[in-house]
C-alpha cells in the first residue's frame, strides 16, 4: 500500500488527476488517504513556522508548538469540518449523498497541494508561495468532491466553497496577536492583529 500511495503522489504530482478518480473506489486508500492529509496540512503548518524564523521574528520555540504542532491539528480538524459542510451542502442544495469514506479518499489526496507551503521558507515569496498552496488545495479539492460525486456544476462549487469557508473562517479565528494558532499563510494574521492592538492603545494613550 505504502509503494501505491507514493506512486500516486507521483502521479499528482505531474497533475495525473485520473489517481482521484482511482482512490474513489479503492476502500484501501481510506486510511492513505488521511495520512496523506495530515501530513500536507502538517507541512504547510511547518512551512509558516520556517517562515516566521526566517523573517527573524523571535519565540520560535513556542510558535512551533502553537502554529506548527497545534495549529497543524485544529488546521486538520478543520479539514473535516470543511468536508462536513461539504457533505451537508450537496445534501441540501443538490439532493447527493456521497459514501463520506468516498469523500474523504478524494478530498485527503486532493489535500497534497497544501505540503507546497513548506516553501514559504523561501525569503520574499513566503506569503505569495502560502497562498499559491491553499488555493491549489482549494482547487484540487474541488475535483476531488466532482469525482466523488460523480458531478460538477454550481452546487459542487458551492459545496466546496461553503466548506473551506468554515475552514479558512476557523483559521482566521484561531490566529491572534497572542495566539499564532494559524498554518501557513495565516500565521502572518496574528502579526497583524497584534499590529493593530499596538497601535490602538498607543492611540489611547496618546489620548
Amino acid at each position: 500500500m505504502l509503494t501505491t500511495t507514493i506512486s500516486r503522489l507521483g502521479r499528482l504530482a505531474r497533475l495525473d488527476l485520473r489517481v482521484i478518480t482511482e482512490v474513489r473506489d479503492d476502500h484501501g486508500a481510506t486510511i492513505p488517504a488521511v495520512v496523506v492529509a495530515a501530513c500536507s496540512v502538517l507541512l504547510l503548518g511547518v512551512g509558516g513556522w520556517l517562515w516566521w524564523v526566517t523573517s527573524g521574528l523571535g519565540d520560535t520555540g513556542a510558535v512551533f508548538l502553537k502554529s506548527a504542532l497545534l495549529g497543524s491539528g485544529l488546521a486538520f480538524a478543520l479539514w473535516l469540518v470543511w468536508l462536513l459542510v461539504a457533505y451537508s451542502v450537496l445534501q441540501r442544495v443538490a439532493s447527493v449523498t456521497v459514501p463520506a469514506e468516498r469523500l474523504l479518499r478524494c478530498a485527503g489526496f486532493a489535500a497534497i497541494p497544501a505540503a507546497l507551503g513548506l516553501l514559504m521558507v523561501i525569503p520574499a515569496i513566503s506569503f505569495g508561495v502560502g497562498l499559491f498552496a491553499v488555493g491549489a488545495w482549494v482547487l484540487l479539492t474541488q475535483v476531488g468532491i466532482e469525482r466523488a460525486v460523480g458531478m460538477g456544476g454550481a452546487s459542487v462549487i458551492l459545496a466546496n466553497g461553503a466548506g473551506f469557508a468554515a475552514w479558512a473562517l476557523g483559521m482566521s479565528l484561531l490566529s491572534t496577536g497572542s495566539n499564532q494558532l494559524g498554518v501557513g499563510p495565516f500565521l502572518a494574521e496574528s502579526i497583524w492583529e497584534a499590529l493593530a492592538g499596538f497601535e490602538a492603545a498607543r492611540s489611547i494613550i496618546a489620548g
